[in-house]
């Protein structure tokens, strides 16, 4: 996908605004001399002419603004870049710099995962010493015909040139990619063992009070009873409405979480996401999951290329496994942990599309934190489970979202606390011991 991506992008020499500049027009790109004039450095140099002259050690500003397109479009405000040139030219103090572009290629280097776009820019430059001199030159005088006196002389300004060389300079630019950030509500309930329909006198206001958000007004929104993600055709919700299509209502207290994620533009525009469950069941033997084991009751899409989507989640008996526990391939589900879940345990790809304002498919990243509750309200990079990764806890700033697990159950987001390196718990109880405590954190890009 990333080499896909870098295919697409391009960048451009802009103004200020944005707009597209000829980068051979003058003034397309700034040089300002900073040389401290009263500190000159000289060193002498033959001429091809044979001439022998001082050079002079000039320090220019290179300054510009660059922009990243994608299929066309301006995905970046304009880029300021600066660089510094260092030169010898033959000049005297009324002499002027004067430079021209003869070579300008804009490039994308790479481009990383943390959505860091490396951008490279090549110049090829000309720069002249000139001044403006006097030159005495013979012109014809007309009226000489009639009375004879020939030819007079005329004295015209006229750009000298003193001296020419031209350098090449390579300027490197990183530019981060923001995160699209989410908006995350929770709607929280207990089952009372008796009914399948929730509304807003249910919620547990003690996590939120928002009631049961209107579906056509977020991107995309997940329905977990116990701690177990629940299949789409398992439930219909409408604003304020929450009603179960299973034969048989949750266990009496059983979490009811309806989470609801929405991404907005730049120009508060919601942007939509399509979600679409693979479902099956463990038999207690197989790693390698097909098309053929999906439970056609929930859906008969089989499993999707995982490169047509945003992102991807498994859950195994509910609960959300490290990316380092499985491999996704379009129809093929792989397990790599060591141990087979049990004889019946439902397994769940989940997968999620959020869409660009044009239709097109946005990549996103994601990232699990695993610990294992200690009996503790504080988690850090140190708790972490080496064996299904080593980034720690990033700063939440620089992510879309976070989705927090504990025990499988997803937390309402007033129970807990991110900051770069440490995660806080705000409950009134801490975790069971050794329960598992999974941390997702998300970071959708505006580019796919």
């Amino acid at each position: 996908m990333m080499s896909g991506i870098r295919q697409r992008i391009m960048c451009f020499l802009t103004d200020k605004d944005g707009n597209i500049l000829n980068p051979y027009n003058p003034d397309s790109i700034g040089f300002i001399d900073i040389t401290h004039h009263k500190e000159y450095v000289q060193k002498q140099v033959r001429l091809p002419s044979g001439k022998t002259v001082d050079r002079v050690r000039f320090i220019v500003a290179i300054k510009g603004f660059i922009s990243v397109y994608l299929d066309g479009d301006r995905i970046s405000g304009p880029i300021p870049f600066t660089a510094y040139e260092k030169f010898y030219i033959h000049a005297s103090k009324k002499t002027e710099l004067l430079f021209r572009i003869r070579e300008f290629e804009c490039y994308i280097d790479d481009i990383l995962s943390d959505n860091t776009i490396k951008i490279g820019i090549k110049l090829g430059v000309i720069v002249r010493s000139t001044a403006q001199t006097d030159l005495i030159t013979p012109v014809f005088d007309e009226s000489s015909e009639v009375y004879g006196s020939g030819y007079k002389t005329a004295c015209i300004r006229v750009t000298q040139v003193f001296d020419k060389i031209h350098f090449t300079k390579d300027i490197h630019i990183e530019y981060k990619q923001d995160s699209i950030k989410a908006e995350v509500y929770q709607y929280n309930a207990l089952s009372d063992g008796i009914k399948k329909i929730y509304t807003n006198a249910d919620e547990l206001t003690i996590y939120g009070d928002r009631g049961i958000l209107d579906p056509r007004k977020v991107s995309y929104y997940s329905l977990y009873i116990n701690g177990v993600l629940q299949p789409k055709v398992n439930y219909e919700i409408k604003k304020g409405l929450l009603e179960l299509k299973t034969e048989d209502a949750p266990l009496k207290n059983a979490p009811i979480a309806i989470s609801f994620v929405t991404f907005k533009d730049s120009n508060g525009t919601v942007l939509q996401a399509e979600t679409y469950y693979y479902n099956t069941i463990s038999d207690g033997i197989k790693r390698v999951f097909t098309n053929d084991d999906e439970l056609y009751a929930y859906g008969d899409k089989g499993i999707i290329d995982p490169g047509q989507v945003s992102f991807i989640n498994l859950y195994i008996n509910g609960v959300l496994q490290p990316s380092a526990n499985y491999k996704v391939e379009k129809g093929l589900l792989t397990l790599l942990t060591s141990d087979i879940p049990h004889k019946g345990v439902p397994i769940t790809l989940e997968f999620i599309t959020i869409k660009g304002t044009d239709g097109s498919v946005l990549r996103a990243e994601t990232y699990i934190y695993n610990a294992f509750a200690h009996e503790s309200y504080i988690y850090t990079n140190d708790d972490e489970i080496r064996m299904y990764g080593n980034k720690g806890i990033p700063d939440p700033a620089s992510v879309s979202l976070t989705n927090l697990f504990i025990n499988a159950v997803i937390q309402p987001p007033v129970n807990y606390s991110v900051q770069e390196g440490s995660l806080v718990l705000n409950t009134t109880a801490p975790p069971l011991q050794g329960s598992p405590v999974s941390l997702q954190l998300i970071t959708v890009s505006s580019y796919n």
